[in-house]
């Protein structure tokens, strides 16, 4: 019988101990520094990518289909605005004497008038290109509606994928500490490990299963806000074909952003076409100072007596252009005014937060990049150097299980700053403002009334 010294047994013991710890955080890690794209699966291939969930949700969002309804109205009023107004026709009897007399008395007459509002020409063609104009504004409107919904889907997308990203990292880091709490159970059955390695490994599973709880409400919290926006009954699952950890962000190209944020903005698209609008309303009030036209004409009958017919023209005279006309002109140059004000205040807080954005996405792809080529691979050395010194004896078992947790902080922190950077690009590719107003058409119950209008209103 050979008798081996305890030293030398308790030696080959925590070895092994420290084998099978390598051995079991070894094989259950996943690459920590490039992650590769993850094996393809039959459900993953079918299901659907985000920009199909986007043009789903714009096919089907009702906020959409209101606004082009509203759209739709606003286009029936062109063709009202630029008609004349209805004719008005009248039948009167006017008697001579106390009896019917209509044959007998010269004077006693039945008669048929017919009456014609006409506006001064080009009034009628200026009303309806400025209720066009109205239908132009209110359509940019979709365009706000569509970069909103679009940037919603996008967000609750990558909501989505992060949370159950997270929920993956999370389950896997659980298996290691299953595998450290078995191997510290064994140390200390040993004689080998202190109790309080035990205790610390059984309290970082239970962080580990609140933890999982969190990821797991916040997925079906991202899921939920995907039905809505999808019009999907509730508790139908929502897959995406995508992986969050597969990103390597890039900063996108500033000048581009800068330029296309303009062009793209529908805030500025608005307010151009307001713009456009209160220069036709200008022209438009100018018109009034121009007077209208009433063509008449009339048929009438005595009876026996020759019949006797009118035609007639009358004209408006503008005699209250001081307190009618002129007010409507200064009015509609202080609407141009302070939709012209309103564009550029648009324009500068477009370009202020386009720049915002623009750096937040720089910063947060350089800090992608630092996890992928730098800080989580320090993590994994580290990992590995705490195993070596605690193999040889020079630090404490404490020391391995706290490089392991700052491994997996970091490597759920770097996860969150790829959510980070496609919710940045979502919001730049909104090219929101912080609830900016959208410039509104003027309504048809504010707006100046147009000669047709007021004619048809008898304003002749």
């Amino acid at each position: 019988m050979i008798l081996v010294p305890l030293s030398r047994r308790r030696a080959a013991s925590k070895a092994s101990a420290v084998a099978v710890l390598t051995l079991s955080l070894a094989t259950s890690a996943v690459a920590l520094v490039d992650l590769p794209p993850a094996a393809s699966t039959p459900d993953r291939e079918a299901a659907p990518t985000v920009e199909t969930l986007v043009a789903e949700a714009l096919e089907r969002s009702p906020a959409l289909a209101a606004a082009r309804a509203a759209v739709a109205a606003a286009r029936e009023r062109i063709s009202p605005a630029g008609t004349l107004p209805d004719p008005m026709l009248r039948l009167s009897y006017e008697n001579d004497g106390t009896s019917l007399s209509l044959g007998e008395e010269p004077m006693t007459r039945l008669s048929f008038m017919a009456e014609q509002a006409i506006p001064w020409p080009g009034k009628l063609g200026l009303a309806a290109r400025v209720a066009a104009a109205d239908a132009d504004v209110a359509e940019a409107a979709i365009g706000r509606l569509r970069l909103g919904v679009e940037a919603e889907v996008r967000r609750a997308a990558t909501r989505l994928l992060e949370a159950r990203a997270a929920g993956e990292l999370t389950r896997e880091q659980t298996e290691n500490w299953e595998r450290i709490e078995s191997v510290a159970r064994h140390r200390y059955a040993a004689g080998l490990g202190a109790q309080q390695d035990v205790f610390r490994a059984q309290a970082e599973r239970t962080r580990l299963l609140q933890q999982q709880r969190r990821d797991e409400g916040a997925a079906r919290a991202a899921e939920a806000e995907l039905r809505r926006l999808l019009l999907r009954e509730p508790g139908t699952p929502v897959e995406v074909g995508e992986r969050i950890g597969e990103m390597r962000p890039e900063a996108p190209d500033a000048n581009f952003e800068r330029s296309r944020s303009e062009a793209e903005s529908p805030e500025l698209d608005a307010a151009r076409r307001a713009a456009d609008r209160e220069a036709l309303a200008i022209e438009l009030a100018r018109r009034d100072f121009k007077p209208d036209l009433l063509a008449s004409a009339g048929y009438m009958n005595r009876g026996s007596l020759p019949m006797m017919w009118s035609v007639g023209l009358g004209v408006t005279v503008p005699l209250f252009s001081g307190s009618r006309q002129e007010p409507r002109v200064r009015e509609a140059r202080a609407r141009l005014a302070a939709v012209k004000a309103a564009e550029a205040d648009v324009r500068l807080r477009l370009r202020a937060r386009t720049e915002t954005q623009l750096a937040l996405l720089a910063q947060l792809a350089e800090e992608a990049r630092l996890d992928r080529e730098a800080l989580l691979v320090q993590d994994r050395m580290a990992v590995e150097a705490a195993l070596a010194s605690y193999a040889s004896g020079s630090v404490p078992f404490v020391t391995v299980l706290e490089a392991i947790s700052t491994e997996f902080a970091d490597r759920r922190a770097a996860l969150a700053r790829l959510a980070a950077f496609r919710i940045a690009e979502a919001d730049l590719r909104e090219r929101s403002l912080d609830g900016a107003p959208m410039p509104a058409a003027s309504s048809p119950l504010s707006a100046p009334a147009s000669p047709a209008a007021m004619s048809a209103a008898g304003g002749m």
